[in-house]
């Protein structure tokens, strides 16, 4: 009877042990980007989308408002993310395409900046991409390269959803066409890395991103039968309201794979955006745009913030990060990196250059301040925040827009000639900001560009 007790004993510390061990390690972190979704366009924002996990991840964590990204284009967000940099500095100041389009080169992640994947590494994570990386096409610039361990998912931007091009693992090319909607897929692999490195007993960091609800507009039947019905008049924003559900019940499946392992309250999850909603009429057009955007200005492409504001969530339990919190900060992408890094404990690698700052003060409702203003620019536009200022320039009208966020959040007043003295100081802020992170800018257009910019009511 004793020895089948101290046996007894024996097992149950053998099986408290992962446990345990769990709770001391380092956490692990989950970084899920969407694509071309709206601040507006999640439940607990006042959708009519149904989103019950994202919903989810807003009551456990961390909501911030505003959140911007740090361009209002793919390719500049997603370089801006992985190194906690402007994108103009990194080499990666337009969209990244395998060849040249009009007067924008191909580009690339520069070697030479540090990604999440590359500072987390001394630290002991493993590092997987699922999805869509869109930073470099020849294969010295693919995932990989930069610190990732592995890689599933697509090279370029618009891999579809049914009849999926240009698939990897690794640097394999792989077929997953007829294997299911891709948004379903993406989810799958994710929960299969969360199982996999939980059994593997070692911190990993896991980089989710969806192509999703980036055109094509593809769905699954019933849910945009769901949508029809919800939105009659609004034809194909029923389309990508099934889309933003189905990415929803994806990310679910992640979420249920940390709770499977028990590893929920070891992992920080965070969840944005890489830009603002497409107007773009190869999309919804501008009467889906114009849901999805909220009260603001504008879409991807532009420096108002209908383009630049994105939702952000955070969730990391057991006390490490309220819950149910909502907070208000000058907040970034390029603020992830320098967060992981705190949240981890990991060190900055020697000479690692860092533009952003971590946000674990603002979301704990600790005193958070902005160093200095922030800065936007692309072939079409340029702008500028400091503080409730905000200068907005479209290279297709003579001057600049001035708004004051504080008073006008919808940027609807534009008080540039009021306030000729403030447009000069932005204006000089941003020349200064120019000849550090983008000395050579790719060549501006003049006029304004009627697919990416197409005139509306509301900005004729």
């Amino acid at each position: 009877m004793l020895r089948l007790r101290s046996c007894v004993a024996a097992l149950a510390c053998t099986l408290a042990l992962p446990a345990a061990f769990a709770a001391d390690r380092a956490p692990n972190v989950i970084v899920i980007l969407a694509d071309d979704l709206g601040w507006a366009d999640l439940g607990h924002d006042g959708s009519k989308i149904s989103t019950p996990h994202l919903d989810r991840l807003a009551k456990d964590g961390v909501q911030l408002t505003p959140f911007r990204s740090p361009a209002p284009m793919c390719s500049p967000a997603r370089a801006a993310l992985m190194t906690g940099r402007y994108p103009h500095s990194v080499g990666v100041p337009e969209l990244a395409s395998p060849d040249t389009r009009g007067n924008v080169p191909i580009l690339a992640l520069d070697h030479a900046a540090v990604t999440i994947p590359e500072v987390l590494k001394p630290a002991g994570y493993r590092s997987t991409l699922v999805g869509k990386w869109h930073l470099g096409f020849e294969k010295q610039n693919w995932p990989r390269t930069h610190g990732f361990d592995e890689f599933w998912g697509s090279l370029i931007g618009t891999p579809r959803y049914w009849q999926v091009l240009e698939t990897y693992a690794n640097e394999t090319p792989i077929k997953v066409d007829g294997l299911g909607y891709y948004t379903d897929q993406l989810a799958a692999k994710a929960a299969e890395v969360v199982r996999r490195e939980t059994a593997a007993g070692r911190p990993y960091f896991l980089y989710l991103a969806f192509n999703a609800p980036h055109y094509p507009l593809e769905a699954p039947a019933p849910l945009v039968g769901k949508y029809r019905r919800l939105f009659p008049d609004r034809g194909l924003f029923a389309l990508f309201a099934a889309m933003v559900e189905q990415l929803d019940t994806g990310i679910g499946q992640v979420l249920a794979a940390l709770d499977e392992t028990k590893t929920a309250d070891n992992t920080l999850v965070i969840f944005t955006s890489d830009n603002g909603p497409s107007a773009e009429l190869n999309h919804y057009g501008p009467e889906g745009a114009d849901f999805s955007n909220g009260p603001h200005r504008g879409y991807k492409f532009g420096t108002t913030d209908g383009g630049l504001r994105v939702p952000f969530l955070a969730r990391w339990p057991a006390g490490k990060l309220p819950a149910g919190a909502v907070r208000s900060g000058s907040a970034i992408t390029m603020d992830i990196l320098p967060t992981v890094l705190d949240a981890t404990g990991a060190k900055p690698l020697p000479n690692q250059e860092i533009h952003g700052q971590s946000l674990l003060p603002l979301f704990r409702g600790e005193p958070f301040a902005r160093a200095g203003a922030l800065h936007w620019e692309n072939q079409q536009n340029a702008g500028v925040l400091a503080g409730d200022w905000k200068l907005v320039h479209r290279f297709w009208e003579p001057q600049p827009r001035l708004y004051n966020l504080a008073a006008d959040p919808g940027e609807d007043r534009n008080l540039a000639a009021e306030q000729p003295a403030k447009v000069a100081e932005l204006v000089a802020l941003h020349d200064a900001w120019k000849a550090r992170h983008y000395p050579k800018p790719v060549k501006r257009m003049t006029t304004r560009p009627p697919v990416q910019f197409p005139k509306t009511p509301l900005d004729p």
